[in-house]
């Protein structure tokens, strides 16, 4: 453990993934003592260092939800995800940054793996602690990208459930009806300990898989998004997957502009909805594009919500339908239209991302190679939904056939 601390305490001021004050290594040897104590009590994820994002409520440390306004309208109860990790071993490490109030205004937090370049965010400082080697896994949340586009920018495996299957209680929501809880892990192996303690009604029974496995290319206007040299590394990677996988083109929505700009004015009128009595108060404090966004959805009125919603809950069972028709086990596709901006200014693209939140179907991203700047290449996997256990155990199976992430993981900051 003081090995870890000293890597954390070397490199964090470069990468700056914490909230300040919220890193102690003296309560990290004080809870590893504890862990280590407690010899007749089963502990899946003991010693397991945890971040976690902070707009989510941690006992003991204040949520400011990388916001300038008075913390104390933030406070409530521990996130039972929270208590969860800890009480199977996990050891909290730290708060970690966030984009404000899990917008887009993003903090200080550098991509470990070029610090040149943002790490994505909102879950900027989940997915960036755990590229470097600070928490072991870290948990995030997503309204459109939040976790899966971080993880793939800093190649690490990220997780984005089925909607609804981890409860978000403790968490200061920014849209109730598109926020999932997600996981950052290092590797499989923790995230396969993780999941069955946070999820919920996980099976411990693994799923049997298909001789065939068919594997969904999303043709048309989603695909589009893509950068020439994404496209080409991610066709590649999908060329180098054999048997048991197969592969159908299947043109996914007809117009993907359309779905983004929906699940945006969603988002943005129940972000004012959450943030309408502080922000007539604390407007002044709100950073620009937490106010464009909040002011954007002040402009939507409850009825005009009531048919977005509709119009979303129609869509689901579309997409969702499209994949059982088809016979399509999962969807593949690059995490971002590019790989991480320089700067960081940006939280990046979204629009590869949002539709899965907007779905509410269960994610998966593993990174699939480095560009000359160490800058990682990472796919999405997406399942059915309810089916997170089957996306887990293929996903496993793809990461075995790829074998990129040993490689990626040989590495330590500069």
């Amino acid at each position: 453990m003081k090995k870890r601390i000293e890597h954390i305490t070397k490199y964090e001021s470069r990468v700056k993934s914490f909230v300040k004050g919220t890193f102690d290594e003296r309560r990290i040897l004080e809870d590893s003592a504890k862990i280590h104590s407690k010899t007749n009590k089963k502990l899946p994820l003991k010693n397991v260092l945890i971040g976690v994002k902070d707009i989510i409520n941690v006992e003991g440390y204040p949520t400011r939800c990388g916001s300038l306004l008075p913390h104390e309208l933030f406070k409530g109860s521990q996130a039972s995800c929270v208590s969860s990790l800890l009480d199977a071993g996990a050891i909290f490490t730290a708060k970690t940054v966030t984009a404000e109030f899990a917008v887009s205004d993003p903090g200080e937090t550098r991509n470990p793996r070029n610090l040149s370049h943002t790490p994505g965010g909102s879950s900027s400082g989940s997915g960036a602690s755990v590229a470097a080697g600070f928490c072991d896994v870290a948990i995030g949340t997503q309204t459109s990208g939040s976790v899966i586009r971080p993880a793939g920018y800093c190649g690490v495996i990220g997780y984005k459930p089925s909607f609804g299957r981890i409860s978000r209680d403790g968490v200061l929501l920014f849209s109730s009806s598109m926020d999932h809880i997600g996981i950052f892990a290092k590797d499989f192996n923790l995230l396969e300990k993780t999941l069955p303690i946070i999820v919920e009604n996980w099976s411990s029974q693994k799923p049997t898989l298909d001789k065939n496995i068919f594997i969904g290319i999303p043709e048309g206007s989603y695909l589009d998004l893509s950068k020439p040299h994404v496209l080409k590394q991610y066709l590649n990677i999908v060329q180098r997957l054999g048997r048991p996988f197969h592969v159908k083109k299947v043109e996914l929505v007809n117009d993907i502009a359309n779905y983004n700009l929906t699940i945006d004015k969603i988002t943005f009128a129940e972000l004012y909805n959450v943030h309408s009595g502080w922000y007539e108060k604390y407007k002044e404090l709100y950073r620009p594009i937490s106010r464009q966004s909040i002011e954007s959805g002040k402009k939507i009125p409850p009825n005009n919500l009531a048919l977005l919603l509709n119009k979303a809950r129609k869509d689901q069972q579309s997409v969702q339908s499209l994949m059982i028709d088809n016979g399509i086990d999962i969807w593949i596709a690059p995490v971002a239209p590019d790989l991480a901006p320089f700067g960081i200014d940006s939280t990046g693209d979204f629009r590869m991302n949002s539709i899965w939140s907007y779905t509410g179907l269960p994610v998966i991203t593993i990174p699939t190679g480095v560009n000359e700047n160490n800058l990682p290449y990472s796919i999405q996997i997406v399942g059915r939904f309810g089916e997170d256990e089957k996306l887990l155990k293929i996903s496993q199976l793809i990461e075995k056939s790829l074998n990129i992430l040993p490689i990626l993981n040989e590495w330590e900051l500069n």
